[in-house]
Protein backbone atom coordinates (compact mmCIF):
# COMPACT_ATOMS: atom_id res chain seq x y z
CA UNK A 1 0.00 0.00 0.00
CA UNK A 2 1.40 3.38 -0.99
CA UNK A 3 1.96 5.84 1.86
CA UNK A 4 -0.43 8.83 2.12
CA UNK A 5 0.55 11.91 0.12
CA UNK A 6 -1.11 15.27 -0.51
CA UNK A 7 -0.99 14.67 -4.26
CA UNK A 8 -3.35 11.72 -3.79
CA UNK A 9 -6.01 13.75 -1.98
CA UNK A 10 -7.14 13.94 1.64
CA UNK A 11 -7.65 10.87 3.79
CA UNK A 12 -11.27 9.89 4.48
CA UNK A 13 -13.12 7.37 6.58
CA UNK A 14 -15.01 4.54 4.94
CA UNK A 15 -17.41 2.25 6.79
CA UNK A 16 -17.99 -1.41 6.04
CA UNK A 17 -21.69 -2.19 5.58
CA UNK A 18 -23.67 -5.42 5.70
CA UNK A 19 -22.86 -6.25 2.08
CA UNK A 20 -19.14 -6.04 2.93
CA UNK A 21 -18.69 -2.86 0.88
CA UNK A 22 -16.89 0.26 2.07
CA UNK A 23 -19.14 3.33 2.02
CA UNK A 24 -18.69 6.93 3.26
CA UNK A 25 -21.86 6.94 5.42
CA UNK A 26 -22.04 5.20 8.80
CA UNK A 27 -25.09 3.04 9.51
CA UNK A 28 -25.72 1.76 13.05
CA UNK A 29 -28.13 -0.83 11.61
CA UNK A 30 -25.54 -2.19 9.17
CA UNK A 31 -22.89 -2.21 11.90
CA UNK A 32 -25.20 -4.07 14.30
CA UNK A 33 -26.04 -6.72 11.70
CA UNK A 34 -22.35 -7.13 11.00
CA UNK A 35 -21.17 -7.65 14.58
CA UNK A 36 -24.13 -9.52 16.06
CA UNK A 37 -24.27 -13.28 16.33
CA UNK A 38 -26.96 -14.50 13.96
CA UNK A 39 -29.43 -17.24 14.85
CA UNK A 40 -32.34 -18.87 13.00
CA UNK A 41 -35.54 -16.83 13.01
CA UNK A 42 -38.03 -18.18 15.53
CA UNK A 43 -41.67 -18.67 14.43
CA UNK A 44 -43.08 -16.66 17.35
CA UNK A 45 -41.06 -13.43 16.93
CA UNK A 46 -44.06 -11.50 15.58
CA UNK A 47 -46.01 -12.51 18.68
CA UNK A 48 -43.57 -10.57 20.87
CA UNK A 49 -42.07 -7.72 18.84
CA UNK A 50 -44.44 -5.31 17.08
CA UNK A 51 -44.77 -1.53 17.09
CA UNK A 52 -47.98 -1.41 19.19
CA UNK A 53 -46.47 -3.38 22.08
CA UNK A 54 -46.11 -2.17 25.67
CA UNK A 55 -42.37 -2.64 26.35
CA UNK A 56 -42.67 -3.95 29.92
CA UNK A 57 -45.36 -6.43 28.81
CA UNK A 58 -43.48 -7.60 25.72
CA UNK A 59 -40.34 -8.22 27.80
CA UNK A 60 -42.18 -10.44 30.31
CA UNK A 61 -43.98 -12.24 27.46
CA UNK A 62 -40.63 -12.79 25.72
CA UNK A 63 -39.17 -14.33 28.88
CA UNK A 64 -42.30 -16.47 29.25
CA UNK A 65 -42.03 -17.79 25.67
CA UNK A 66 -38.42 -18.75 26.35
CA UNK A 67 -39.40 -20.26 29.75
CA UNK A 68 -36.82 -18.03 31.42
CA UNK A 69 -38.91 -16.45 34.16
CA UNK A 70 -37.87 -17.59 37.67
CA UNK A 71 -40.91 -19.78 38.29
CA UNK A 72 -40.89 -22.06 41.33
CA UNK A 73 -40.08 -25.19 39.34
CA UNK A 74 -36.97 -23.48 37.94
CA UNK A 75 -35.91 -22.24 41.36
CA UNK A 76 -36.28 -25.79 42.71
CA UNK A 77 -34.20 -27.18 39.82
CA UNK A 78 -31.43 -24.74 40.79
CA UNK A 79 -31.29 -26.35 44.24
CA UNK A 80 -33.32 -23.76 46.13
CA UNK A 81 -35.52 -25.08 48.93
CA UNK A 82 -38.86 -23.60 47.85
CA UNK A 83 -42.38 -24.95 47.66
CA UNK A 84 -43.42 -25.45 44.05
CA UNK A 85 -47.13 -25.04 44.85
CA UNK A 86 -48.85 -22.43 42.67
CA UNK A 87 -49.73 -19.34 44.72
CA UNK A 88 -52.63 -18.53 42.42
CA UNK A 89 -54.67 -21.71 42.79
CA UNK A 90 -52.83 -23.75 45.47
CA UNK A 91 -53.65 -26.91 43.54
CA UNK A 92 -50.86 -27.30 40.99
CA UNK A 93 -47.12 -26.99 40.68
CA UNK A 94 -45.91 -23.67 39.35
CA UNK A 95 -44.31 -23.87 35.92
CA UNK A 96 -44.55 -21.57 32.92
CA UNK A 97 -47.19 -23.78 31.32
CA UNK A 98 -49.28 -24.08 34.47
CA UNK A 99 -48.97 -20.46 35.57
CA UNK A 100 -50.00 -18.86 32.28
CA UNK A 101 -52.45 -21.40 30.84
CA UNK A 102 -53.52 -24.28 33.11
CA UNK A 103 -54.11 -22.52 36.43
CA UNK A 104 -57.90 -22.15 37.05
CA UNK A 105 -57.35 -18.57 38.24
CA UNK A 106 -55.60 -17.68 34.98
CA UNK A 107 -58.11 -19.60 32.87
CA UNK A 108 -60.84 -17.39 34.32
CA UNK A 109 -58.94 -14.29 33.18
CA UNK A 110 -58.44 -15.72 29.69
CA UNK A 111 -62.08 -16.81 29.48
CA UNK A 112 -63.31 -13.32 30.34
CA UNK A 113 -61.68 -11.99 27.18
CA UNK A 114 -62.76 -14.90 24.99
CA UNK A 115 -65.14 -14.06 22.20
CA UNK A 116 -65.01 -14.17 18.43
CA UNK A 117 -61.37 -15.29 18.26
CA UNK A 118 -61.36 -18.16 20.78
CA UNK A 119 -63.99 -19.96 22.80
CA UNK A 120 -61.77 -21.07 25.71
CA UNK A 121 -58.45 -20.19 27.25
CA UNK A 122 -55.52 -21.02 24.93
CA UNK A 123 -53.26 -23.83 26.07
CA UNK A 124 -49.94 -22.39 24.89
CA UNK A 125 -48.24 -19.44 23.24
CA UNK A 126 -48.19 -21.31 19.94
CA UNK A 127 -51.96 -21.67 20.11
CA UNK A 128 -52.16 -17.88 20.40
CA UNK A 129 -50.04 -17.70 17.23
CA UNK A 130 -52.54 -20.00 15.49
CA UNK A 131 -55.40 -17.72 16.56
CA UNK A 132 -53.60 -14.75 14.99
CA UNK A 133 -53.24 -16.64 11.71
CA UNK A 134 -57.00 -17.25 11.64
CA UNK A 135 -57.92 -13.66 12.55
CA UNK A 136 -55.54 -11.33 10.65
CA UNK A 137 -57.68 -8.22 11.31
CA UNK A 138 -57.45 -8.78 15.04
CA UNK A 139 -53.78 -9.82 15.16
CA UNK A 140 -52.51 -6.65 16.87
CA UNK A 141 -55.29 -6.73 19.49
CA UNK A 142 -54.81 -10.43 20.21
CA UNK A 143 -51.02 -10.11 20.51
CA UNK A 144 -51.36 -7.13 22.82
CA UNK A 145 -54.00 -8.92 24.89
CA UNK A 146 -51.79 -11.98 25.25
CA UNK A 147 -48.82 -9.92 26.42
CA UNK A 148 -50.85 -7.87 28.90
CA UNK A 149 -52.48 -10.97 30.43
CA UNK A 150 -49.09 -12.67 30.84
CA UNK A 151 -47.64 -9.49 32.36
CA UNK A 152 -50.52 -8.99 34.79
CA UNK A 153 -50.48 -12.64 35.88
CA UNK A 154 -46.73 -12.48 36.54
CA UNK A 155 -47.20 -9.22 38.46
CA UNK A 156 -50.00 -10.76 40.54
CA UNK A 157 -47.89 -13.84 41.24
CA UNK A 158 -45.00 -11.68 42.49
CA UNK A 159 -47.34 -9.53 44.58
CA UNK A 160 -48.65 -12.61 46.38
CA UNK A 161 -45.16 -13.97 47.07
CA UNK A 162 -43.25 -10.83 47.99
CA UNK A 163 -45.94 -8.47 49.34
CA UNK A 164 -48.47 -11.00 50.67
CA UNK A 165 -51.15 -9.05 48.78
CA UNK A 166 -53.69 -10.94 46.65
CA UNK A 167 -56.05 -9.53 44.04
CA UNK A 168 -59.23 -11.25 42.91
CA UNK A 169 -59.74 -12.49 39.37
CA UNK A 170 -61.99 -9.48 38.78
CA UNK A 171 -59.18 -7.17 39.89
CA UNK A 172 -56.70 -8.68 37.44
CA UNK A 173 -59.31 -8.58 34.66
CA UNK A 174 -59.89 -4.89 35.39
CA UNK A 175 -56.14 -4.22 35.27
CA UNK A 176 -55.79 -6.01 31.93
CA UNK A 177 -58.76 -4.13 30.50
CA UNK A 178 -57.37 -0.77 31.65
CA UNK A 179 -53.91 -1.39 30.19
CA UNK A 180 -55.37 -2.55 26.88
CA UNK A 181 -57.70 0.42 26.56
CA UNK A 182 -55.03 2.98 27.46
CA UNK A 183 -52.66 1.55 24.85
CA UNK A 184 -55.26 1.22 22.08
CA UNK A 185 -56.57 4.74 22.66
CA UNK A 186 -53.13 6.08 21.79
CA UNK A 187 -53.05 4.33 18.39
CA UNK A 188 -54.76 5.92 15.38
CA UNK A 189 -56.41 3.79 12.67
CA UNK A 190 -54.17 2.98 9.71
CA UNK A 191 -56.81 4.42 7.36
CA UNK A 192 -59.52 7.04 8.08
CA UNK A 193 -62.37 4.64 7.29
CA UNK A 194 -60.87 1.72 9.19
CA UNK A 195 -62.20 0.79 12.63
CA UNK A 196 -59.93 1.74 15.51
CA UNK A 197 -58.04 -0.95 17.40
CA UNK A 198 -60.18 -0.15 20.42
CA UNK A 199 -63.31 -0.94 18.38
CA UNK A 200 -61.71 -4.22 17.30
CA UNK A 201 -60.97 -4.99 20.95
CA UNK A 202 -64.64 -4.46 21.83
CA UNK A 203 -65.70 -6.67 18.91
CA UNK A 204 -63.27 -9.37 20.03
CA UNK A 205 -64.56 -9.55 23.58
CA UNK A 206 -68.23 -8.88 22.85
CA UNK A 207 -70.66 -11.57 23.93
CA UNK A 208 -74.23 -11.42 22.67
CA UNK A 209 -76.85 -11.42 25.45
Amino acid sequence: MAPPHSDRGDDKYLWRNGADHFVPKFSSKATWHRIRERAPEVPWWDLIWFKEEIPRCSFVAWMAVLSRLPTKDRLSSWGMNVSTLCVMCSSGHESHHHLFFLCPYVSAVWSHFSGSAWQAAPSSMLEVADIIAVSPQLRVVIKLLMQVIVYCIWRERNSRIFKRVATSEAGVISRVDRLIRDQLLSISPSRPQSPSLLQLFFSLTYRPP
